[in-house]
Formats: structure tokens, C-alpha cells, sequence
């Protein structure tokens, strides 16, 4: 048996997510979590949700895609504390 494990490492943070990328907004659209109005001509994020039929980008502004960005710092903090405390 092999002792080098193969294929690429999995990642345990948005394992039902898809790539975020940086989308220019053609039409008017929503925020998915503030609500609040991404107008045309602007830049968002967009984050694909897996499973699906089909991966249905979930559009985020850029204030609340830094909050999604913090709390995914702080998951990985606590993992790795659990590495270093382990």
C-alpha cells in the first residue's frame, strides 16, 4: 500500500460550494444575504451552489462577502488549533 495519499487534498470549508468569482452585473440584482440592491454596472461575487440540477450562482455584495470571508478565517482558525492542540 501506498503510503503518499493520491489526488488533490479535499477541502473541508464550502465542500458544497462551488469557486467564488468576481461577476460584473449586467441587470439589476439582489444581495442573497443584505437584500440590498446590486445595480447594473457594478461588481459582485458570485458563489455557485453545488448538488443541484444545475450550480445557481448566489450573488453577494462585496461587504457581505468579507463577513462570509471572516467567518471562513475563523472556521480555519479552529481547525487548525485543533491541529496544534491535538
Amino acid at each position: 500500500m501506498s503510503s503518499k495519499p493520491k489526488g488533490p487534498v479535499p477541502s473541508l470549508i464550502g465542500a458544497s460550494n462551488g469557486k467564488p468569482t468576481l461577476v460584473h452585473v449586467e441587470r439589476k440584482s439582489t444581495c442573497k444575504r443584505c437584500k440590498t440592491a446590486i445595480e447594473a454596472g457594478q461588481d459582485c461575487i458570485a458563489i455557485p451552489k453545488l448538488g443541484g440540477a444545475h450550480a445557481s450562482p448566489r450573488r453577494f455584495c462585496h461587504d457581505c462577502f468579507r463577513s462570509i470571508l471572516a467567518k471562513t478565517q475563523a472556521d480555519l482558525n479552529g481547525l487548525q488549533a485543533l491541529l496544534i492542540n491535538g
